[in-house]
């Protein structure tokens, strides 16, 4: 499968045709959860895995990666039944960031699953199923790393401001699901909600 398959989700007009909008780079502060500041970042999908993985880089090991599949693709479940968890712990930066870049394309190219990367300072980077870059704490780590990477403060519009969106979900992506899954020893646990 090719890295360049597509975004995992895209906005879409009230009939689901695609509307024309692109998500341009940029990032804003946030409130997040537990009243703390946090980063919003938007890039394009061509620019996602190059992101993402500077920021991830930007942690302190040892890291605590959460896979969360959000839908299954070869067993669909109804509407509001819980995501699958699968965990991992005390992993190097550098096995992870080699991991989602041989399989970015169910990490960045496929609406299936969302990542939770946990630095050991407690500083962490989300994606999001949209493909929206969370990174809390709002921390000069991470906007350094953003100025670095040519994605400037200010941020019109995500893809979470648009009225539709449609998700991908991409048959080929499931091997690689399975093998992000055991090289990074990821094992299932209860989701927590």
């Amino acid at each position: 499968m090719s890295a360049a398959v597509g975004p995992k989700s895209q906005s879409v007009d009230a009939q689901g045709q695609p509307d024309g909008w692109e998500p341009v780079a940029g990032y804003l502060r946030d409130l997040g959860g537990g009243g703390r500041t946090q980063l919003v970042v938007s890039v394009p999908t061509a620019r996602l895995l190059d992101v993402h993985t500077a920021l991830l880089e930007a942690l302190q090991a040892p890291l605590g990666v959460l896979y969360r599949q959000v839908v299954d693709r070869r067993d669909p479940q109804p509407e509001g039944h819980p995501p699958r968890d699968f965990v991992a712990l005390e992993l190097p930066v550098e096995r992870v960031v080699r991991a989602l870049r041989r399989h970015t394309a169910v990490v960045h190219h496929d609406a299936r699953c969302e990542l939770w990367v946990r630095g050991s300072l407690g500083d962490q980077v989300i994606l999001d199923r949209d493909g929206v870059l969370f990174c809390q704490p709002d921390d000069p780590s991470f906007t350094d790393v953003l100025a670095a990477r040519g994605v400037p403060s200010g941020l019109p519009e995500s893809i979470a401001d648009r009225d539709y969106v449609k998700h991908w979900f991409h048959a080929a992506a499931d091997a690689h699901e399975d093998a992000l899954i055991r090289e990074l020893g990821l094992v299932e646990v209860p989701h927590r909600g």
